[in-house]
């Protein structure tokens, strides 16, 4: 077996096999795994998205800040990924209201929660909703895979996002957008600064 090591990271990688053809079984990465050099900090962030009142309905809440970037997604929410029946490939992920339910039968039109005005309307497409749950009331609800089974199906979604999306250097972005429902109610909570309407 002939394993490569010293200073790789994904780049590396990637010019040796691509541009070098290198054939190694292996790759050894250390310290460039656990911290991205080029982006080490992870622009995330947790807020609260609802709560629920002592009449069992849910309030929305939402955080803003002049970061656009962390501005949050209001509600109790679910996610679908789009394929196309055509090519396999994923189309766009999709955020909606807990309660929401994709008919992937009829056509869809999605918006960019950025840029509202980029619209695409869905046709020919297989809806699967990505969120399942692993606790309810503190009990494991999840069968757990093995770890084989979760490395064969980490591969496998791997083959339906588009060679653009996946290269290192000027990806295309792969979208994720909101339903309709959730993007008024993320316009109407900014508009309000923040404040649900009762």
């Amino acid at each position: 077996k002939l394993v490569a090591s010293n200073g790789l990271d994904e780049k590396k990688i990637a010019n040796m096999e691509l541009y070098e053809h290198a054939h190694f079984d292996s790759y050894g990465v250390g310290e460039n795994l656990i911290t991205s050099a080029s982006d080490p900090v992870f622009g995330g962030v947790y807020k609260l998205a609802a709560i629920e009142d002592k009449d069992g309905n849910i309030i929305p809440k939402i955080k803003i800040s002049e970061n656009v970037g962390k501005i949050t997604n209001p509600h109790f929410k679910k996610v679908y990924r789009f394929y196309s029946k055509d090519s396999g490939m994923a189309e766009a992920d999709y955020i909606c209201l807990h309660d929401e339910v994709v008919d992937d039968t009829q056509p869809l039109e999605i918006c960019d929660p950025d840029a509202t005005w980029k619209k695409k309307v869905l046709t020919d497409f297989t809806a699967r909703e990505l969120l399942v749950p692993i606790f309810r009331g503190g009990k494991l609800v999840y069968q757990k895979p093995a770890l084989d089974d979760i490395r064969a199906y980490c591969a496998d979604q791997l083959t339906t996002l588009w060679p653009e999306v996946l290269r290192f250097d000027y990806p295309h972005n792969y979208y994720v957008d909101l339903s309709e429902k959730l993007l008024k109610i993320k316009l109407d909570l900014l508009n309000a600064g923040g404040k649900s309407q009762g």
